[in-house]
C-alpha cells in the first residue's frame, strides 16, 4: 500500500463509500460475515468492507463483480454528462456537470476489487471442479480484476478514470448517431 493510494481514495471519496457499501450489500445477501464494518479507514481497506474470505464459487464471483458493475453504471452515466458538457461542448460555467465530472471520476476511480478477493475468484473457478464454460466466461473478468486491483493498489484508477473522461465523449458519438440511424 501506498501513500498514493490513500490520496486517491480520500480524493475520490463518494465513489469510495459507494463501491465498500455495494460490497456490504454482497456480503448480506450472500450471508458472508463482515469483520470490520467500518468504511472509512486510512488503510489498504479504503473503499473495502473487511469480510472473511469467500469459499463459495458463486458469492466470490458476486463479491468481485456487482460492486464493480454498480460503480461502473453508477461512473458512465454520470461522466456521460459531466464529460460531454465540459470536454465535448466546452460549458465550463456549468456548475452540475463539474460535479457530475467529479462523481464520475469518483466512481470509476473504485471499480475494483482487492487483491484477496480475486485470488479467492481464481482459487474457486480455476482450482476446481468447474466446467470449462464457466472457466472461458470468467477469465476474462478475472483479468480484468487482477489488474484492476494491481492498478488500484498504487492509485493509478485516478488516472485511468481522469483518461477515460477524455475518451467518453467519442464513445457516446460512436454509439449515438448509430442508435439515431437505428430509429429512423
Amino acid at each position: 500500500m501506498s501513500i498514493i493510494y490513500i490520496i486517491a481514495k480520500i480524493l475520490t471519496l463518494p465513489g469510495a463509500v459507494m463501491h465498500a457499501f455495494f460490497e456490504h450489500m454482497v456480503c448480506r445477501s450472500a450471508k458472508i460475515i463482515v469483520e470490520d464494518e467500518k468504511v472509512i479507514q486510512f488503510n489498504e481497506m479504503l473503499s473495502h468492507v473487511d469480510h472473511q474470505l469467500v469459499k463459495r464459487r458463486g458469492a466470490s464471483f458476486d463479491i468481485c463483480f456487482i460492486p464493480f458493475f454498480m460503480n461502473f453504471m453508477l461512473g458512465f452515466l454520470t461522466l456521460s454528462y459531466g464529460s460531454t458538457a465540459i470536454i465535448y461542448f466546452a460549458k465550463y460555467q456549468d456548475v452540475f456537470a463539474w460535479i457530475c465530472l467529479y462523481f464520475g471520476i469518483s466512481f470509476l476511480t473504485n471499480l475494483f476489487p482487492q487483491i484477496e478477493d480475486v485470488l479467492m475468484l481464481k482459487e474457486n473457478y480455476f482450482n476446481g471442479k468447474t466446467s470449462t464454460i464457466r472457466k472461458v466466461l470468467v477469465a476474462p473478468l478475472y483479468g480484468i480484476f487482477f489488474l484492476g486491483a494491481r492498478l488500484e493498489k498504487w492509485g493509478l484508477t485516478l488516472l485511468t478514470s481522469i483518461g477515460f473522461a477524455f475518451l467518453v465523449p467519442a464513445i457516446l458519438g460512436w454509439f449515438i448517431p448509430s442508435i439515431y440511424n437505428l430509429i429512423k
